[in-house]
């Protein structure tokens, strides 16, 4: 019987830090053991959490004390997940990975380190190896591994198979996303009600930044040149929904492909996690909808099993003879954080990599 692994969550009380809470209050072999956050330390979490997600507050962490963000308080804790901001993130991931924690991270900040694997478990499961480099170049106990932007994963998963199977010159992405993804309190309504407010550039340059490290890190099944040759550009806006990022791309390819191959290559996609079995991996990363009218942000950001970890892809059609069009839809704090950080965390811990 495996052992119960302990988890800290890092902001336990945001957008992010809520699910993480309520997906391993239900998770096997991973639990909430510590729950740290910032201005609500020594107060009961249920009283203090806005539980903006579905069901309530688990009956088993309700009671528990907010706790400082202080390594030296966590000796029985086996792994720590961090969906902190960009900038606070960085030097407290750094002084847990030195206190020998493994660290699952959200955040952007050490996305981009060239010894921190950045991971989408079905898409790159091999880069894993980077912690043994991690470790020996930092003289780290622990280490540090970052899951990518949410709107990057609900692009990449999608265009991956696609990438790993096709000989694809390009992708024109526009994003429309939703308002979780600022975390909370978010957006003014003012700013966005009754507006499309764009991300601007640099969003922009940031997502396809990450979706070129990505794609560059899966392994391919057609003889073509790298993916410095690939064209990727991407448009990206948020509006007045709750939860769930809409993706749509125009993928361009150097031979002339079939719309319904390419359907098929994303219908029987599958990955590592789904190999191995991992409790949080869905059987499907991806469902392709043949209605012409989903996915819809309302009806299928739930997707999958566990609900929210899969992600939808729909609206398939064959714009010319080496041009096709796709949408895709991503819970983006579950598939996109929360979710892909435990399915991660269940990755290392079949890899021996958290014993």
């Amino acid at each position: 019987m495996r052992r119960i692994l302990k988890a800290a969550i890092l902001g336990s009380t945001g957008l992010v830090g809520i699910e993480y809470v309520r997906m391993l209050s239900q998770h096997p072999y991973i639990k909430p053991a510590y729950l740290a956050g910032k201005g609500s330390v020594g107060k009961p979490y249920g009283e203090v959490v806005r539980w903006q997600t579905i069901g309530q507050v688990p009956k088993e962490v309700a009671d528990m004390e907010v706790k400082p963000t202080d390594p030296k308080l966590m000796d029985d804790v086996d792994i720590v997940f961090s969906p902190l901001p960009q900038g606070a993130a960085g030097p407290i991931e750094e002084q847990f990975a030195k206190e020998g924690f493994p660290v699952i991270s959200n955040s952007p900040d050490h996305r981009f380190d060239p010894d921190v694997p950045m991971l989408i478990p079905e898409l790159n499961s091999h880069t894993i190896s980077l912690i043994d480099e991690q470790r020996k170049k930092r003289d780290w106990k622990g280490f540090i591994v970052t899951t990518p932007l949410c709107t990057a994963q609900g692009a990449a998963i999608p265009l991956a198979p696609i990438f790993m199977n096709f000989k694809m010159t390009g992708a024109y992405i526009t994003t429309i996303q939703s308002l979780s993804g600022a975390g909370y309190p978010g957006i003014p309504s003012l700013d966005v009600v009754d507006n499309i407010l764009p991300l601007g550039d640099k969003y922009d340059a940031k997502t396809i930044k990450e979706i070129t490290r990505i794609l560059s890190e899966v392994k391919r099944n057609v003889n073509d040149p790298p993916l410095e040759e690939v064209a990727l550009d991407a448009t990206t806006h948020r509006i007045a929904t709750v939860h769930g990022h809409y993706e749509v791309s125009y993928v361009t390819f150097k031979e002339d492909v079939n719309v319904e191959k390419i359907r098929e290559t994303l219908e029987n996609f599958r990955g590592e996690p789904q190999d191995l079995k991992l409790p949080t991996a869905p059987e499907k990363p991806i469902i392709v909808r043949n209605e012409d009218t989903r996915p819809q942000v309302y009806f299928d950001r739930w997707a999958g099993d566990p609900p929210g970890m899969s992600v939808v892809v729909g609206r398939l059609k064959q714009i010319s003879n080496r041009t096709i069009r796709m949408v895709s839809l991503i819970h983006n704090t579950i598939r996109g954080a929360a979710g892909g950080g435990i399915l991660t965390a269940e990755l290392l811990i079949a890899k021996g990599y958290i014993e």
